[in-house]
């Protein structure tokens, strides 16, 4: 993750304090390279809560590649670990999916992991996966899934870029219905 001459890019936030305009999209890209950085953030632990090592990520990474004005509140660097953890949480999910066979023995998950992560790490990572809470969560989850009733369409864009960009396009503020009917309608 290296800068290009040194430079950093502007990040611009809305009232809320998200981030808008290409440059979160950047961003977005950044959280993605992170969450998969399985020396930043082990991804074995429990719970987002329990990473130690946001802060340091958060200062050695986005703050060296982006340029932003912290509020006082610290808003900003709230929503930042937030988008970081939802990153993280992801490409957990991805692992274990494209890891884990369900018809294999637990010894033989554990030997078929990704080269770059350690075996006991997978192991205490498949631990996790197994126990009966874990289990009962994912099928809540599920479950909860396929209770939705409209497909979001409007890809990978959060809906803080949707709605800067809606409204400049209308001319006026896009209200927050007026958005998800935007990113719920089929193009056609």
């Amino acid at each position: 993750m290296k800068r290009l001459n040194g430079i950093r890019i502007m990040l611009k936030f809305n009232n809320e304090k998200q981030a808008i305009g290409d440059e979160a999209g950047l961003l977005s890209g950044v959280f993605g390279l992170l969450g998969s950085a399985y020396g930043k953030f082990p991804f074995f632990e429990k719970s987002w809560h329990k990473i130690t090592t946001k802060d340091k990520v958060y200062n050695e990474c986005v703050k060296k590649i982006f340029h932003f004005e912290e509020d006082s509140e610290e808003t900003i660097k709230k929503n930042i670990l937030k988008s970081m953890g939802k990153s993280w949480k992801e490409t957990r999910l991805r692992l274990y999916n494209a890891y884990y066979e369900p018809t294999s023995t637990t010894e033989q998950n554990i030997e078929h992991h990704l080269p770059k992560i350690d075996r006991e790490h997978w192991r205490w990572f498949l631990d996790y996966r197994a126990k009966a809470e874990t289990q009962e969560k994912c099928r809540k989850n599920t479950i909860n899934r396929s209770k939705q009733l409209y497909t979001h369409t409007g890809g990978s864009k959060s809906f803080t870029r949707w709605m800067e960009e809606e409204s400049e396009q209308q001319g006026k503020r896009v209200s927050r219905g007026e958005l998800w009917i935007t990113v719920h309608k089929k193009k056609k």
